[in-house]
């Protein structure tokens, strides 16, 4: 029997979407398989894009009679939601605002290197890259950084023209992100200050740089720590997407995988029994 019939008859494996049937789920996955992590990370990108264009049409038409400046922050309030802050006004105009998703991942490389802050992108953001691409609505970069630097930086992400909230949270020790939005893109980033546990620190070890576009280089976590991180923040909030996420990350990965790691860490986390899940799910 073909393999694709035989998975066909698995009880257990599970299509991303109540909707779409095992058949075309494999098939959708074996051409995901097929792509580079870069080509699946560009598939995102344009998936971001044109959800922004569309989302400008609509916004436009029912905003016609606004002011730009007005209109300007009725897109900032519809694309950042309850992200948005009170007193954030986008500099930019419509062709900065449907920018490539990755500009701003680039942006905050290249100012963070020459301060060497070390850092990883994490979250949805790695997620799309290792398995299913979808949109997302900004990007999670992990920092190792000190208090010490936290002026240096700040400093410069102001000259660079990025809008930052949670800047005395993040100084009192009340908050560990800093969430910072590009004023001419309206693209944003959560900013989090990574712990010092050995997971924490095992994570800026097995960072991936790929290289992006010729010559530029992002680092990501790793495809194992995406899907235990993703495991862990949905025990705090039983997440459709989280689940999505990771269950995407092993059929496109498969046995790319280091299975070993991910038993050994999620028992640490508390996180098996679901890993086992997933991966009964997906038939690893």
């Amino acid at each position: 029997m073909p393999i694709l019939d035989q998975l066909v008859n698995s009880i257990a494996y599970c299509p991303q979407a109540e909707d779409t049937s095992l058949a075309m789920d494999i098939f959708e996955f074996q051409q995901l398989r097929q792509r580079s992590n870069v080509e699946r990370l560009q598939i995102a990108s344009v998936l971001t894009k044109r959800t922004r264009q569309i989302s400008l049409r609509g916004l436009k038409l029912r905003f016609s009679s606004l002011s730009q400046n007005n209109y300007a922050r009725k897109v900032a309030q519809a694309w950042l939601q309850e992200d948005c802050p009170p007193d954030f006004m986008p500099s930019g105009s419509e062709s900065m605002w449907i920018q490539n998703p990755l500009e701003i991942a680039v942006q905050l490389h290249n100012l963070l290197m020459p301060l060497q802050i070390d850092y990883y992108i994490t979250g949805g953001a790695s997620a799309v890259m290792y398995g299913e691409p979808r949109t997302t609505r900004g990007i999670d970069l992990v920092l190792a950084i000190s208090l010490s630097q936290l002026d240096s930086l700040v400093m410069e992400l102001e000259k660079a023209g990025f809008y930052i909230a949670g800047l005395d949270e993040v100084r009192s020790g009340e908050s560990k992100i800093l969430q910072v939005i590009q004023m001419e893109s309206i693209a944003r980033a959560d900013l989090m200050i990574a712990g010092e546990s050995t997971f924490d620190l095992i994570q800026f070890e097995r960072k991936q740089a790929i290289e992006v576009w010729d010559g530029q280089v992002l680092f990501y976590a790793s495809a194992e720590d995406v899907v235990l991180n993703k495991l862990k923040w949905r025990l705090q909030s039983v997440s459709e997407k989280q689940w999505r996420d990771v269950l995407g990350i092993l059929k496109v990965q498969g046995d790319l995988l280091d299975v070993g790691y991910l038993r050994e860490w999620a028992s640490f986390l508390g996180v098996l029994e679901d890993l086992n899940l997933a991966m009964e799910q997906v038939k690893i």
